[in-house]
Order: C-alpha cells, then sequence, then structure tokens
C-alpha cells in the first residue's frame, strides 16, 4: 500500500509539473499594413517550467470534487462489501507435536522419523479430510457444499457459470457423488492452513469459517484424525510385520521337516545307524592289508610253480577285498558328512524359527500398547473473528480512492490539449492575448444584449472594454476594419463581434457589424433580422450598402446580414467588389467589425482577413487544442495576413483561478461583480 502510494504521488506530481512542449516557426511573415505593428516572433519553446507548488496545489484544489467523489464511492463500496456482504470469518487453532517414535517392525527393517513437510500434506491428505467430512456431516453444511444452496442467475456467480456454459456450448451438468465429494475436500482444504514455526517440531493448524463453533470442531476433528492415521498406520505395518514373520516361520518349517528327512533317508541308505559300521570298516581294511602283505612277501620266497600260482590267487582276491573295504569305508565316511552338515542347517532353521516365533511374541505383545507419533499440545478451545477488518477496510478504500481520484485529476490536467491561462497562450502562439473574456453569465444568445447591459459592471462587459481599449491603444492608428474569426466553431467569436462592437459604441463611434459567415450565418441567432438581403446581395451588386444595413438594438451600431446561406459563399468574397464594399463601409463607419467564419474548416476568413486592418483570433478557454489553435494561426501567416493577436474567450473566472491562471476578473471584485 506504501509503494502504491508513493507510485501515484509520483505520478501526479510528474503530471502536473512538466508542460507540453509546442513547437512553432522561429519566424512569422510581416503584416503588409502600415498599421500593423511587427508582430512579435513566435519562438519555440522547449525549456519546461519551473516547478510552482502553488499551481500543484491550484490543480489539486480545483479537483476536489473528483478526489471527494472517488473517496466516497470508494468507502461506499468498502463499507457496503464489508457491513452487507462480506460474512465474518472466524479462525480456530490448534497445535500439535510431532514425535517421532519408533513403528513396530520387522528386526531387519527400520522406521525413518517423517519431515514436518510430510506431516504436513498428510494432514491435508484427500483421505484424512474425507475422515473428518464424514465425522462432522459437512456434506450437509452450505458452507463447504454449495450445491445445497441454489445460485441466483443474476450474481456475480451465476452470470459467469452461465457466461462458461455459453461459451462452451453446453449447459450446467448435474453434479454426481463424486463431483460433490470432491468439492467438498476442495473447499475444506480450503479453509485450513497448517504451518510448521521455524526451529519447532509443531504444526500448527488454522481452520477459518464463518462459524465459530464449526471452526472448533473440524480443527480438533482433524487432529484427531490425524493422530488415529498415525495409530492405523502403525497397526497396519505391525499387522504387516507379523504376517512376514508368520510367513517366514512357516517356510522354515517346511524347511526343517525337508532336513530331517533327508537326514533320515540317509542314515538310512548309508547305514549310519550302527555306530560300530565304521570301526569294524577300518579293522577288516587293515587286516586285509597285513594278510596282502605276507602273501606278497611269501609269493617272493615261493620257488615251485603250484604255489606260486596259489599265492598269485590269494592276492588278487586279496587287492579285490581291500579295494571294495576303502570304498564302503571312503562311502561311509562322505555319508556321515553330509549327515553332519544337514544337522548343522537344521539347528541353524530351529534356532531362526525360535527367533522369529520371539519376534512374533513381541510384536503381539507390542499391537496393543501401539500410540500416534504426535499428540495435540493445545486443542481449540476458542475461535477469535479475523475479518472482515471493516474500519481497515474502510481506512484503505479511502486511501486507494484519494489516490485514485488525484490520478484523476494529474491525468485530467495531463490531457488537457486546451489553454487555460493568457501566458500559455502567448508563449505558445507568439501572439499577443488581446484580451480575457469571461464566461456570460447566460448562454443563450437573446439575452446576450442584456447581459452587456452597461448599467452592469461585471467582469464580462469589462473584458470587452478590455480588448476595445488594447485595439484602440495597438499602432499608431486605430484599426478601423477588425475581424473577428477563431479557428474551429464554437470559440465565441461571434460572441466577441458583438461585444467588442458593444465597447465602441459606448465610446460614440459609429460602429457596423458584418456577417461574413454566408455559409451557415449567425446574426439571426441573436437579433431580430427584418430583411433578407445582406453581404452577399451587395458584393454582387444587386442592393446597395446603405439599402441592406438596418439598425440594431444596441445604440451606435448597424448591421450587415450575411444574407440567404449558399454553399458558395467562399467565391462570392473572391469577387473584387469586395473591396468596394469594404472601402464604402470605411466611410460611412468609425469602425467596422466583421465576423468570419472559422479559419481550420474554410478559407472564407483568409480572404476577408486581407481587407482588414486588424486580425483577432478567438480561443475557447481550456478547449480549443493548442494544435488547431497553431493550424489556424500559420494558416493566415502562410496567406500574409497574420493574426494581430488572439483572445482567450468563455473563460470560467473561478476554475480559473483555481487551477492558478491570472486573469484580472479574479482580482477585480471590488470593482464590478465577478
Amino acid at each position: 500500500m506504501v509503494e502504491l502510494a508513493f507510485i501515484v504521488i509520483n505520478f501526479v506530481l510528474t503530471g502536473l509539473w512538466f508542460p507540453h512542449r509546442v513547437a512553432l516557426p522561429k519566424k512569422a511573415p510581416p503584416m503588409p499594413r502600415s498599421m500593423s505593428q511587427s508582430m512579435p516572433a513566435l519562438v519555440e519553446v522547449d525549456q519546461p517550467a519551473a516547478v510552482d507548488i502553488r499551481h500543484i496545489f491550484r490543480v489539486l484544489w480545483a479537483g476536489k470534487w473528483a478526489v471527494a467523489l472517488t473517496t466516497f464511492l470508494a468507502v461506499l463500496m468498502a463499507g457496503y462489501y464489508g457491513f452487507t456482504i462480506a460474512h465474518p470469518q472466524h479462525a480456530a487453532v490448534t497445535i500439535i507435536e510431532t514425535r517421532t517414535t519408533q513403528t513396530l517392525a520387522m528386526p531387519d527393517q527400520t522406521s525413518a522419523p517423517l519431515p514436518p513437510g510430510t506431516q504436513m500434506q498428510i494432514l491435508l491428505a484427500t483421505p484424512i479430510l474425507e475422515q473428518v467430512i464424514a465425522r462432522l456431516d459437512l456434506q450437509d453444511d452450505p458452507a463447504f457444499n454449495r450445491y445445497l444452496t441454489p445460485v441466483p442467475p443474476l450474481s456475480p456467480r451465476g452470470l459467469r457459470t452461465t457466461l462458461r456454459n455459453l461459451l462452451q456450448g453446453r449447459s450446467e451438468p448435474v453434479p454426481d457423488a463424486a463431483a460433490i465429494a470432491s468439492k467438498l475436500v476442495q473447499n475444506l482444504r480450503a479453509a485450513i492452513r497448517v504451518e510448521n514455526p521455524r526451529d519447532s517440531d509443531l504444526l500448527r493448524v488454522t481452520v477459518t469459517t464463518g462459524d465459530p463453533d464449526r471452526a472448533m470442531a473440524i480443527a480438533n476433528t482433524l487432529a484427531a484424525v490425524y493422530l488415529a492415521d498415525q495409530v492405523a498406520r502403525k497397526q497396519d505395518a505391525t499387522a504387516a510385520s507379523m504376517a512376514l514373520l508368520g510367513a517366514r516361520s512357516d517356510d522354515l518349517r517346511r524347511h526343517q521337516t525337508a532336513i530331517e528327512a533327508a537326514i533320515t533317508d540317509l542314515v538310512a541308505r548309508a547305514g549310519l545307524h550302527d555306530p560300530t559300521r565304521p570301526d569294524r570298516l577300518d579293522h577288516d581294511l587293515q587286516d586285509t592289508t597285513a594278510r596282502l602283505a605276507s602273501a606278497q612277501a611269501a609269493l617272493a620266497r615261493a620257488s615251485d610253480t603250484a604255489n606260486t600260482q596259489r599265492l598269485t590267487a590269494q592276492i588278487a582276491a586279496l587287492q579285490a577285498s581291500r579295494a571294495d573295504l576303502a570304498a564302503a569305508l571312503q562311502a561311509l565316511t562322505a555319508a556321515s558328512h553330509a549327515r553332519d552338515r544337514m544337522q548343522r542347517d537344521l539347528d541353524t532353521a530351529i534356532a531362526q524359527q525360535a527367533g522369529y516365533q520371539q519376534d512374533l511374541r513381541a510384536l503381539t505383545l507390542g499391537a496393543a500398547q501401539i500410540t500416534p507419533d504426535s499428540r495435540v499440545l493445545n486443542a481449540a478451545t476458542e475461535a477469535r473473528y479475523i475479518g472482515p477488518q471493516k474500519l481497515l477496510m474502510v481506512q484503505i478504500a479511502a486511501m486507494v480512492g484519494g489516490l485514485g481520484g488525484l490520478m484523476l485529476v494529474a491525468l485530467r490536467h495531463s490531457l488537457r490539449r486546451g489553454f487555460t491561462d493568457a501566458a500559455a497562450l502567448q508563449d505558445a502562439t507568439g501572439l499577443p492575448v488581446l484580451a480575457q473574456l469571461p464566461l456570460l453569465p447566460s448562454r443563450r444568445p437573446a439575452r446576450l444584449l442584456a447581459a452587456l447591459d452597461v448599467s452592469t459592471a461585471s467582469a464580462a462587459t469589462e473584458g470587452y472594454r478590455h480588448l476595445r481599449t488594447t485595439l484602440m491603444l495597438h499602432g499608431t492608428k486605430p484599426p478601423q476594419v477588425i475581424l473577428s474569426t477563431s479557428a474551429i466553431p464554437g470559440e465565441g467569436k461571434t460572441t466577441q463581434a458583438i461585444g467588442l462592437a458593444h465597447a465602441l459604441a459606448l465610446l460614440g463611434k459609429r460602429v457596423l457589424l458584418v456577417d461574413a459567415d454566408l455559409r451557415r450565418g449567425a446574426f439571426r441567432h441573436y437579433f431580430a433580422l427584418a430583411g433578407t438581403d445582406g453581404l452577399a446581395a451587395v458584393i454582387l451588386g444587386h442592393i446597395s450598402l446603405g439599402a441592406a444595413t438596418e439598425p440594431s438594438p444596441i445604440p451606435g451600431v448597424d448591421l450587415l446580414a450575411g444574407g440567404a446561406q449558399h454553399a458558395a459563399g467562399g467565391e462570392t468574397l473572391f469577387a473584387p467588389t469586395l473591396a468596394d464594399v469594404v472601402t464604402q463601409a470605411r466611410a460611412a463607419y468609425d469602425v467596422v467589425i466583421i465576423d468570419a467564419p472559422p479559419v481550420v474548416p474554410v478559407a472564407d476568413a483568409v480572404v476577408l482577413a486581407r481587407q482588414c486592418d486588424a486580425v483577432i483570433l478567438a480561443v475557447r478557454w481550456d478547449k480549443t487544442p493548442a494544435s488547431v489553435v497553431l493550424a489556424a494561426a500559420q494558416k493566415l501567416a502562410a496567406a500574409g495576413v497574420p493574426a494581430t493577436g488572439v483572445t482567450l474567450t468563455q473563460i470560467d473566472i473561478r476554475k480559473q483561478a483555481q487551477r492558478g491562471g491570472v486573469g484580472f476578473a479574479h482580482y477585480g471584485r471590488g470593482y464590478f461583480h465577478a
């Protein structure tokens, strides 16, 4: 919020400090008339004005009602939302201490502690939340099951749903049980916030709902379900361990039975049931070996053939017997070793079986004493009110509304294309500001003369006197033929011409007021004209100047209307007789004031300006864009008839003073009615 305020203030000050720069030709062509004074050079204004704090505050003060309106609307909307739309919110807090205890498991398995982040995810897991929903019947609570509350078609939610369905080209589907359950879990999860304070084993569970009792119930139920889930997970792990141990014990029992059967079969086949057999075989083998040695010695001493043959046969029989005895003894020894190995395997299986049985007894005993890893350190006993913070909301809304109003004022000021004071107009155009003409009390043309009544001293009448004085003192000789024009329609050029004629008539001057707008005509809105012929008929020679003029309600002022309006007015003004008409008017009147069409849309004013001694360009206060004013001034200068000066017309005196403009009307309260 503080950063936003600084951004807005920077935007406001930037928009109010730096003026727009307008580039113009450095020099304008000189006026051809001897009465014309040398015009001030049109300069290029490219230096930003100095910072004027008073000007900034005046501009902001001028937009005080906009700031007040935006602030009021922001406060009104915030108050309406906070006191009418927004529902009260209450928060209940349960603190859980996470303790890591050893889960009963297999001897060769370990239970790693769960980090706090994992436990936070478990707390918000769908199975846990589904149990909370089931225990508290949240499916019947409209705060969580929004399908229970019909959605008004014109509510924001209803409009959003309708628009989405139209864009997707489908109708609103009827939610099934799965969709409702999923939405319930989603809404419940959105109402729960789990935090792990730094450097601690605590979980801070905050539940926010509109009902304080419901918030406490959800917080405590969630903690209870979480602890019960830990117990259930331990019980499942213990049951799985016991099942695994039982399966391993059964496998060992079957293995033990197989080993015992193999030992019994080996003993029966190898004759290992007689413990004296190995000794007997060894004795027989030694005896046979001794007899074989004796027979071999006798064979060496025998000399007769019969005895040699007998000993040879005896030796062969003894050798075969000794080989059989050695093979039998070797087979018996191998079988004995195999039986010993089987016996060792059997002993190992028996020991493992005993260990498994001991583990099973320990698991069975521990299953009855399972406790959760965590405990509730602080249960929720109350739910505190957390929002909406109505006073804070209104204060923030007032600040935002005020800053928004300041931004609007600054934006409007920076986007303003018109001129609000004479100095800016003169700097931009390089032309002298002949007068500042306040807005008349009445905007109706028929009441213009009453507003200019000499008996009423006002800022408006004094503005036209100021214009009269400036023109009379301009140059060595006062201008006799004066052209009143503007850049575009609606800038007050006709009112300016009538007001100037009125002011000159007060000096006893005989004034001819000419309506030179042959295309549209303007005098018929201000005067009750008697004839239909006018300037066009005089130029074309259809009627004389004296016959075409008629008196006006202003003493000393005669009127020359434009006559019948037609689109070819510009061609009529190009007639050579125009100069003769102006010459006749010069001879018959002290001052001739010509009300010409605007310069930018048509070229009539440029044609008329060549017959005039002074050209007054009316610029509407705070309205006419600077680019349009410059285009009109350049158009006149390019034709060799640059404007003598400009006037700032239709000035709102009060607003001009608020925006820092300098005008005599603001300081003339002691001399006339402002």
